[in-house]
């Protein structure tokens, strides 16, 4: 009697779980398994102009059939926010800048329309360098005097625009530091002036450096022949290093190893479409099999410039068009 009390308590969870698998699945990719119904029929005497074809589409009298046969890839998936302004405050160690949709020509009158909110009085303007410096000010009686200088640049990515603030403290010193003297306030301005870029996002000014015609500029590229397609990216060492390993993360991969002294990322990885449909396939790894490993080397050539490789890991030959995908699924995500 005591092994029947057991054993159905026992049968009566095996029969919850099994209905909380058929609860529970993920129904999101059932419309790819629809099947076209009959036409509908109307009763007689109703008509349905509505349903006639409003542009019907010609005929191709002539074509000629390609040779071969193709493997049409699945549409990449958006890896950018498009069509949504962003404004944004990247970070590395020390370091910060805003990272905000538009072209610098864009950006710049923004800018200049924030220091003149503030009250910033402007000492110097280099519309070449894309700078901004302020001349000296008092915040607190009794506190040090302070200035800044704003520098707008391009973003990795075509269509995005970075501001460098640079913050000094002093009053006697002439020449610029290589870093703010005071992280602190210049975190502070940063916030405000990214605050403001946000709310400013729908003015339409453009600076006198748009309107000269400077075409879109990025500082990632993707190049070279199919067989050995790479990215060649534009920005320090150090940077590159961090960036990269944040893009691999955000498009997807796991990182297993990763290796600063060799400039390599060991890495493995999931198609969306390869992905189990159901969470009970998830919880106990039955994609598994569907997993590839991959290692990412990103190569320095020179000063700020560096070229980004992808290949398998243990040797096998990586087909040309998934290369590419890959590498714009990467380039995608690079800041």
């Amino acid at each position: 009697m005591r092994f029947s009390t057991i054993r159905y308590p026992v049968l009566m969870l095996g029969l919850v779980a099994l209905t909380a698998c058929s609860a529970f699945r993920d129904r999101s990719n059932d419309y790819r398994r629809a099947e076209l119904s009959e036409a509908l029929v109307l009763p007689q005497g109703v008509q349905a102009p509505a349903l006639d074809d409003e542009y019907v589409v010609p005929g191709i009298r002539d074509h000629n059939a390609l040779p071969g046969e193709f493997d049409v890839p699945r549409p990449e998936q958006l890896s950018k926010s498009v069509g949504t302004a962003e404004v944004r405050i990247q970070r590395l160690g020390d370091r910060q800048w805003i990272l905000l949709d538009g072209e610098p020509g864009q950006v710049w009158p923004r800018v200049r329309t924030f220091l003149e909110r503030t009250g910033m009085q402007l000492a110097r303007v280099d519309n070449s360098q894309g700078i901004l410096e302020t001349q000296w000010r008092e915040v607190e009686k009794g506190q040090p005097l302070e200035r800044f200088r704003f520098r707008l640049e391009h973003g990795v990515q075509v269509g995005t625009s970075e501001v460098h603030i640079l913050v000094q403290q002093g009053g006697a010193e002439s020449r610029w530091p290589a870093e703010s003297t005071d992280f602190q306030r210049e975190g502070q301005v940063a916030r405000v002036l990214a605050q403001f870029l946000a709310d400013s996002e729908n003015q339409g000014a453009v600076s006198i450096l748009a309107e000269r015609g400077t075409k879109s500029k990025g500082k990632i590229f993707l190049e070279g022949p199919a067989e050995n397609r790479h990215l060649r990216l534009f920005l320090p060492y150090e940077r590159a290093w961090a960036a990269l390993g944040l893009a691999l993360t955000k498009a997807g991969f796991e990182i297993e190893d990763e290796a600063p002294a060799v400039n390599k990322y060991w890495l493995s990885y999931i198609a969306p479409e390869d992905e189990s449909d159901s969470w009970m396939g998830r919880f106990f790894n039955a994609n598994r099999d569907k997993r590839s490993r991959y290692v990412v080397e990103l190569k320095p050539v020179a000063e700020g410039e560096a070229l980004i490789f992808l290949n398998y890991q243990k040797g096998r030959r990586l087909r040309a068009e998934e290369r590419e995908a890959l590498l714009n699924r990467i380039m995608g995500y690079l800041h």
